[in-house]
């Protein structure tokens, strides 16, 4: 038995193949950040910094599947000074944890370099990902 009535446009979000694209590229990016955050030698924060990402990047994530954005949405300098400070952080909690030479002697340029590289690597996936859920958004409007 449907407990919605027909005609109504309470659909769960599941059904909405819009939502289901957003999820996968959301799921893509988190996955592209998790492997970044690894391969610098960051694994043993690499939770804590994506649930970090996801509360402060989130509301504008929310924002693409459930607006129709005109405008992308692109990080600003406060994001990613957000991002750099967040890394050093994660690092400057573990650096006690023994890494292999490679590993630690990038952590290290990192920290001197206020994980330049990284975050922008980081940002660079938000980006992507907020311009392509926009251009999602505008290619669902022309059909």
């Amino acid at each position: 038995m449907n407990s919605r009535p027909a005609g109504t446009m309470n659909t769960l979000p599941i059904e909405s193949t819009r939502w289901r694209e957003h999820l996968k590229k959301r799921i893509q990016m988190e996955t592209a950040i998790l492997g970044a955050l690894i391969r610098w030698g960051i694994a043993e924060s690499a939770a804590d910094v994506c649930r970090s990402l996801e509360e402060h990047f989130g509301g504008v994530l929310e924002l693409q599947i459930e607006a129709n954005l005109v405008q992308p949405v692109r990080p600003s300098e406060s994001d990613r000074t957000f991002v750099r400070g967040l890394l050093r952080e994660a690092y400057l909690r573990t650096r006690e944890i023994p890494r292999h030479g490679a590993t630690q002697e990038r952590l290290h340029d990192g920290l001197l370099t206020g994980f330049e590289e990284l975050s922008k690597e980081i940002v660079q996936g938000y980006e992507g990902f907020l311009s392509r859920s926009e251009r999602s958004t505008q290619n669902g409007k022309a059909a």
